[in-house]
Parts: C-alpha cells; structure tokens; sequence
C-alpha cells in the first residue's frame, strides 16, 4: 500500500512543472538606450506559458502577443539590410536563414547570430537612436515572420543581463 501512495506522490511531482505554468519566453531584444544607442539585452516576459485549450494544440504549451499586420518576408541570400531602427516595436522571428545583427556605435562590435527556427526569435524595439545593422550572410533564403505589438505596446518583461541571452533562451 506504502509503495502504491509512493508511486502515485513521484508522478505527482512529475507533473508539477506542468501545472505550475512557470516556464517564461527568454530571448534577446534591440532597445534604445538613454545615450541614444542600441543595446542588446536577454529579456524574460512576465506572461507565462499556459496550457492551450485551442482545438488541435490542446494541452500544449503557448503564450499569446497582442499583435497587428503580421508579415511574412522572404529575404534574398547575401542581403545587407544596412543600419536602421525597428519601425515599430515588434517581435521578428527568423523560421530559416541566418541574420546577423550588429551594433556599430559598439566599439567591440557587439553582434548577435539568430539562425532560422527556435533559435530564430527577436524582440526589436530600438525604433529610435542610432539603430542596428541586419546581414543575411547565407547562400539561401532567409523566411522571417514580423509581428508588431497592437498599439505600439511591448509585453511586460524583466532584464535578466544587458546583452544576448547566450544559451539562456526558453524554448518550450
């Protein structure tokens, strides 16, 4: 009987990550500075994960952006997007390629690396200063998806480091 309450108590346990809905978006974002410089930082959003409860994801995981006129851009390989500012505080998602982000105002040529699917996430928010620039070294296509924030509003986060995320990034 012990071992039976024992059995069911670590299956229990074995779910409790699941139902404790803790598991938090971490990814890199472009912000302006008060020196009116672009910056990276690792942001972890507040909003949680949740269980979804939509027919054909029910029981996964998934977190939810107020978003309007999403974007579907197909960019050629070896493209030089050159420097510039997010137009409008959004989320980019790479979902193939590879992009390479600078800062040139950074005299260590600070940069970031997304390469296309989970690796691929962004939050660009420098819509003001002095911008970034975007490569897209590859000999192929770059597939990337832009999703700006309804109202201009950025989703409530906390900084975990100035910088990239370097390996931090929560992929559920």
């Amino acid at each position: 009987m012990a071992s039976r309450w024992l059995s069911l108590f670590f299956r229990l346990l074995a779910l409790a990550p699941a139902l404790a809905h803790d598991t938090h978006l971490i990814a890199p974002a472009l912000v302006t500075t008060a020196h009116n410089t672009t910056q990276l930082q690792c942001w972890n959003l507040t909003l949680p994960f949740v269980t979804s409860s939509v027919p054909g994801t029910i029981g996964s995981q998934s977190l939810s952006f107020l978003t309007r006129n999403l974007t579907y851009t197909v960019i050629p390989p070896r493209f030089d997007a050159g420097l510039h500012n997010a137009p409008v505080p959004q989320l980019v998602h790479f979902i193939s390629g590879v992009a390479h982000v600078t800062l040139p105002q950074q005299p260590d040529g600070t940069g970031l690396w997304l390469v296309g699917g989970k690796a691929g996430l962004l939050f660009a928010v420098d819509t003001t200063g002095q911008g970034h620039v975007t490569q897209y070294p590859s000999d192929e296509v770059t597939v990337g998806i832009v999703a700006p924030f309804e109202g201009g509003v950025v989703p409530q986060h906390t900084v975990i480091k100035e910088g990239a995320c370097q390996g931090m990034q929560t992929f559920v």
